[in-house]
């Protein structure tokens, strides 16, 4: 007879110790949620897991948040059970959270003591970051092992009244261990159930693999201890079919992905697309709060994207109009250099000014044809006086004395200047009235 037909009377013991009303169906995880109390069953069993990627839950239903994923062949150790889920020990990996508040660290800090009564233990996740599920609670004194801490809380070694939740279609059995503490319990057909330590070599032999069953299958009456009742073969795997689950890790491992490329490379609204079409999915209600996290950062990087390519779109411009100014400045100057045409403020013969005043020379640009001023210079440059009578061209800033009512130049620099290249490879801001004249006639 297959083992997996086969339901030995201790897993009778363990379905029939925990009767309750149903309650993880019902849970609002709005805030903070105690698990419901599931008792341990009289005999522990180990087992394995028997399908790839298997969520283990914060609580006996999917409305619980999971708090890790098992593979294929993953050992656990079951100790009650709760209608489809089975109670285990927390796998190797899991932690809880404390609050750092009422917890005080001694020693190399890897310890801590509580300094809060009925301080709450929450069941932590390395699939997400929900932290609702309260497991159990501390008392004053208590002590905690610590292994690490985010935010507000401590994350912390599981306590040993702490356990978690595995549906019973995603283990099978292999066999009985040690019992545990127990108190006697009547069941139907029985008097009594055999306590803890008691010698139950009569009714399960260790070796002998094991189906976790639920709260509703009972022995049968009259069935020899040595001889389990018999059950319908439940299958060990569940279809390969994707489930809500799987598309919510695949979109979570995409939005990681997507999240260290530059912000104008991601596609967000097919992402906000896909998370929308979660919210009408089967998801626990615990996935679903996360989906909405998750569109709700999305929709704000989309704003931030359209900001950004905007932004981004209006520099690219203004480099274009910059790169085009700085091509036409080089264009001209490129021509100025061909042409060979040396500019000037002022051009015209330097004479001395009868118009002397304060501690500063001031001097004439005149009118080569007409001996007429053109423009005054004020400077105590000594080189001036060597370039009387010469025509010059002047550099300098140009402006209006406001006492003496003419124009003034503040030189920087002045050279002589061959007056016949005026408007012919010499230019100026300032040119003598009759070569302008000059100029004009001769253009015509």
């Amino acid at each position: 007879m297959s083992a997996r037909r086969l339901f030995l009377a201790t897993t009778v013991a363990l379905g029939s110790f925990v009767m309750v009303a149903p309650f993880a169906a019902t849970v609002a995880f709005a805030q903070d949620v105690t698990a419901p109390d599931v008792d341990n069953a009289k005999y522990n069993f180990s087992g394995v897991i028997n399908s790839p990627s298997v969520n283990v839950r914060s609580g006996p239903g999917d409305n619980y948040y999971p708090t890790s994923k098992l593979n294929k062949a993953t050992p656990v150790t079951v100790v009650g059970i709760r209608f489809d889920w089975l109670k285990v020990k927390p796998p190797e990996g899991s932690f809880s959270y404390v609050a750092k508040a009422y917890v005080t660290r001694f020693g190399d800090g890897t310890k801590g003591k509580v300094d809060k009564p009925d301080l709450r233990v929450r069941a932590g996740s390395t699939e997400n970051q929900m932290k609702t599920t309260v497991q159990t609670t501390l008392n004053v004194g208590d002590e905690v092992n610590i292994i690490g801490e985010v935010d507000e809380y401590y994350k912390i070694t599981p306590p040993a009244n702490v356990f978690l939740y595995v549906n019973k279609q995603f283990v099978d059995a292999v066999k009985s261990v040690d019992p545990i503490a127990a108190t006697p319990v009547v069941t139907p057909g029985n008097t009594t159930t055999p306590v803890a330590g008691a010698d139950v070599k009569s009714t399960v032999t260790p070796e002998t693999p094991v189906k976790p069953t639920d709260t509703h299958e009972t022995a049968v009456a009259g069935t020899p201890a040595t001889q389990p009742a018999q059950v319908a073969e439940v299958p060990s795997t569940q279809p390969a079919a994707p489930t809500a689950e799987a598309t919510f890790d695949k979109l979570e491992a995409d939005f990681v992905a997507m999240s260290a490329t530059p912000l104008d490379q991601q596609a967000l609204d097919e992402a906000i697309t896909n998370y929308q079409a979660m919210t009408s999915s089967t998801l626990p209600e615990s996935l679903k709060r996360m989906v909405d996290i998750r569109l709700a950062t999305l929709k704000a990087r989309a704003e931030a994207k359209e900001q950004f390519v905007a932004l981004k779109k209006s520099q690219d411009a203004a480099t274009a109009r910059q790169t085009a100014l700085k091509a036409e400045q080089q264009e001209l100057q490129e021509r100025i250099e061909k042409n060979k045409i040396a500019m000037f403020t002022a051009v015209g013969t330097l004479r001395t000014s009868s118009l002397q005043q304060g501690n500063t020379v001031l001097y004439r640009l005149t009118d080569p044809g007409t001996g007429r001023t053109v423009v005054y210079i004020r400077t105590n440059d000594a080189k001036y006086a060597n370039l009387l009578g010469q025509f010059i061209g002047v550099h300098g800033e140009l402006a209006t004395d406001q006492q003496l009512g003419v124009k003034v130049i503040a030189p920087t620099d002045a050279s002589e200047v061959d007056q016949a290249k005026v408007n012919n490879g010499v230019t100026a801001q300032v040119i003598p009235p009759s070569m302008l004249a000059k100029s004009v006639s001769s253009a015509q």
